[in-house]
Parts: C-alpha cells; structure tokens; sequence
C-alpha cells in the first residue's frame, strides 16, 4: 500500500490588508504565466505566497513582495524563461522557510512537481550567513557560472538596493561595499559570456550602480556633516577650556 503524502493545500486565506499591497504584481506574473503556458511559474507563484505567508520585511511590507518584485523584473527585462522565473519567485525559501521544508527543499520536487533544476538553482542562491570575504568570492563565483542564477540575483540585489534605508549605516556601507566588489563584476561578466541576455544583465548592472551609487554619495554627504559638527563641539569645549 502506498503511503500517502502529507501535501501542504496552496488554497487558503490570506490577510486582505496584505494581500493589497502585492495583489497587482501576483496577478501580473500570473497572466503572463498562463498567456506564455509557464506551468513551473504558476505553481511556483502558488507555492512562495504559502509560504512566506505572514513574513514581513523590515519596511513592514508583506515578503511576498519582494520574490514577486525579483521575478516581475526579469519579465520586464525579456525573461521569459520558466526555470528561471519559478526558481526567482522561491528563491528566498530555503533560507527564509527552513523550518517548514524538513526535507530541505525536495517537497519542491516530491510534492510541487517543481524540476530538479528549480531547486538546484534555489540551492545555489541560498547563502549562509557569516561569510568571509573568501567564502563569499567562492559562493559569488558559483553563481557566476549559471546563467539563470545570476539573473536572479542580481535582480535580487536590485530590489534590495531599493530598501538600503531600512539599513544601519554600518550595514549600509557593507552591502554596498559587496555589490562593488562581486555583484558588478558578475555583471560585467555575465553581459560578454551570456550574449543571449547581454541587455538584462546591461539593464540590471546600470540599475544596481545607479541606486548604490546615489546612497553612497548620501553617506558621504551625512559623513561630512557629521565632521563638521564633530569639529565644531571640538572646537567650543577647547574655548571653554581655554
């Protein structure tokens, strides 16, 4: 006898207040999917809603958004891809939903009917946290050399570069730091190696240097701020003193 498989429903309901802060991209990469008979996509747009219900970013809006923003951005760049798309809108969840895939991600396949491919890619993404500069060149560089996952991060690393504010300062200048140092490059590679995408990785390459860039130079203005403020309640306490 067959045992039966504990699948978890996709059908449920969901807070309507969060649903109207998505529900415009959902539909958006839903009619795409069906207009261009992506069935991974469909059943991927199903499943990252599942489970990312109820987590939030740190600028309150539901997470959803964001593997739906990373997603709707390859379409607008010319992706149109299943693999691909699929693998950008769950491409947080080993990472953001561990606790709810025991089998660590293999319920993709098993019970999603996702592709071995899907979740490799989605292996290839997650990373774990605390890496030396080292570790970090090594996981960059394994992205680098799959095409489809480069595509995913760096338009991962576009949408996040739109919430650096939510940032420390501290944070702030690190990640931007690690875009400059492994993001840009992977760009730059990825346009002369992948000439099929040379547009989508031009596109998010300016897109991701425009939004650092403009932060950076804000950092900078708030440093010599700070540094004239710094030189000023300096030089009052040596008048007092004095």
């Amino acid at each position: 006898m067959q045992k039966k498989r504990n699948i978890i429903p996709l059908v449920e309901t969901y807070n309507e207040v969060d649903t109207e802060k998505y529900i415009k991209s959902y539909m958006f990469i839903k009619g795409f999917a069906v207009a261009k008979n992506l069935k991974q996509t469909l059943i991927a747009l199903a499943v990252a809603r599942h489970f990312h219900n109820g987590q939030y970013r740190k600028d309150g809006m539901p997470y959803i958004v964001h593997p739906l923003k990373v997603c709707s951005t390859l379409i607008n760049y010319g992706i149109d891809d299943d693999t691909t798309l699929a693998a950008a809108l769950l491409h947080d969840l080993l990472e953001d939903c561990s606790d709810k895939l025991p089998l660590k991600g293999r319920e993709l396949i098993t019970e999603y009917h996702l592709s071995q491919e899907v979740l490799d890619i989605i292996t290839l993404l997650t990373k774990e946290s605390g890496l030396d500069e080292y570790e970090l060149s090594v996981y960059f560089k394994k992205i680098e050399r799959n095409c489809k996952a480069s595509l995913i991060k760096l338009s991962d690393r576009l949408h996040n570069s739109t919430s650096l504010y939510t940032f420390t300062f501290e944070r702030m200048r690190k990640y931007i730091k690690e875009t400059d140092d492994f993001l840009i490059p992977m760009a730059s590679y990825c346009k002369n190696y992948y000439p099929d995408y040379t547009n989508s990785f031009s596109i998010l390459k300016s897109n991701i240097y425009s939004l650092n860039n403009s932060m950076r130079i804000m950092m900078d203005k708030f440093d010599q701020v700070k540094g004239i403020g710094e030189k000023t309640d300096s030089s009052k306490r040596e008048a007092i003193i004095n």
